[in-house]
């Protein structure tokens, strides 16, 4: 395996398909130049989209590519390990990691399209992501359906078909689609057994509420039934996915006890980007930046040795808190892609890349102070306290954000609730500053 040509291979298949998921539209429409105050609206939209299909095919082609070889490599693996191989095993694995950091960075351009169809709304995505494990066969014939599906969609320029297994966000369905009517979520199901199945759905209009299983396993045998219950309970998330998309409000897609509302309000969310762009700037005349936000967020950028020297320096500065890097959000469910960053093109490979390391940390000691400061009564809760919580909130315990067996309490209005993984995700890998989070949760429970 040539790493480095193999390396240069795929930072220019990168190169191509960002710039059809995020710049074709503009780029085309103006022709390479500045964007103009005047200019057809339909017109960027259709250029915008057709980007979106050009990246698409490519990054299918790329992923079905890399499943192969991932699984031939996975074999070698095994079989290393079988024949006692340490040096090949630990060859082979090293590999392996490129190749499924490659998977990765292919599929987080899928989820910058899902970004721009969904307008960057975290509500939405956290609506269609269910934090299913692994990936999905994508040399399964039934794989070619969804494909013939979305390329039917994507023959009107005023339409796009995502198809949902490229990304690592969007769960739920097979397809998102874009259109004049707005966002739309489809399954596609093919074979025979799907088609009995759906036929039987249909004819009995069952859905995940009205049907009998029981009855069902004395007419059925009991594969036929799970895939019946399966098919329903799939249909029942996506539409209440679909209501909440279109009015707002309804039963969570994933735990029907559980109702989400949708505030919106004009509260101003204000971001750190400006202090990234700054010590990227530095980087020009030395190998490493530093600063720190609102005397909580720590952030490193550096080049070149300073990359292995960097990490030291952030362990002291964040101590006793973790640190993590930038490119960590690639598997982070619900945060801005990299490719949305507000940095230069170049600036964006150097990172996806490893040429550039950003590396953030949050003080929590200081983010409670701070919380205090504001009026917002925070403290860590006790080890006890934050399990009766979880207890309490079985349906979404996983999201809440835990250090040492301890979580983070605040209170505003009477209103207690502890701190979920995705407020710190916003600080880290969206870059809101904390004094946008902290006083955005004090403005929804106080209108609440």
């Amino acid at each position: 395996m040539d790493i480095e040509n193999d390396m240069q291979i795929f930072e220019d298949k990168v190169k191509e398909i960002f710039f059809y998921c995020c710049r074709y539209g503009v780029y085309t429409l103006f022709k390479g130049a500045p964007p103009t105050e005047s200019f057809d609206k339909l017109e960027l939209n259709r250029l915008c989209l057709e980007g979106f299909k050009v990246a698409q095919k490519k990054i299918v082609v790329e992923l079905k590519t890399l499943q192969v070889i991932r699984k031939d490599k996975q074999a070698e693996i095994k079989k290393a390990k079988q024949e006692r191989n340490k040096d090949l095993e630990k060859l082979l694995t090293k590999e392996f990691k490129v190749l499924d950091y490659q998977n990765d960075v292919f599929k987080n351009l899928a989820d910058a399209i899902a970004w721009q169809m969904l307008n960057g709304e975290h509500y939405l995505y956290r609506r269609l992501y269910t934090d299913e494990p692994g990936d999905k066969d994508l040399t399964n014939d039934s794989f070619g359906y969804v494909i013939d599906f979305s390329e039917k969609i994507n023959v009107d320029p005023d339409s796009f078909c995502l198809i949902t297994d490229i990304t690592n966000n969007i769960q739920l369905g097979d397809c998102l689609i874009v259109d004049r009517e707005g966002i739309k979520i489809s399954e596609i199901k093919s074979g025979a057994k799907n088609a009995e199945a759906l036929e039987l759905i249909k004819k009995e209009n069952f859905n995940e509420s009205n049907y009998d299983e029981g009855q069902l396993k004395n007419k059925f045998d009991d594969k036929f039934v799970e895939q019946i219950k399966r098919m329903l309970t799939q249909q029942g998330k996506i539409d209440r996915a679909a209501t909440i998309i279109k009015e707002n409000e309804g039963e969570d897609p994933k735990y029907k006890n559980s109702t989400v509302k949708i505030i919106e309000n004009d509260f101003p969310i204000e971001f750190y980007h400006s202090t990234l762009v700054e010590l990227i700037k530095e980087l020009d005349n030395k190998d490493w930046a530093y600063a720190c936000v609102e005397n909580i967020v720590h952030i490193g950028v550096y080049k070149n040795d300073w990359r292995i020297f960097g990490q030291a320096s952030m362990k002291s500065l964040c101590d006793p808190f973790p640190f993590t890097d930038l490119m960590a959000s690639r598997r982070i469910s619900i945060c801005e892609p990299i490719f949305m960053k507000p940095f230069l093109d170049s600036i964006i490979m150097d990172i996806v890349l490893g040429r550039i390391k950003i590396y953030i940390g949050v003080d929590f000691e200081k983010l409670i102070e701070f919380a205090n400061l504001l009026g917002i009564k925070s403290s860590w809760s006790t080890s006890k306290e934050l399990h009766k919580y979880l207890d309490s909130k079985s349906n979404n315990s996983a999201e809440i954000f835990s250090f040492k067996n301890r979580g983070i309490k605040i209170s505003i209005n009477g209103q207690e609730m502890f701190l979920g993984h995705g407020f710190m995700g916003k600080i880290m890998f969206d870059h809101f500053l904390p004094s946008t989070m902290l006083l955005k949760y004090q403005d929804q429970l106080t209108t609440n």
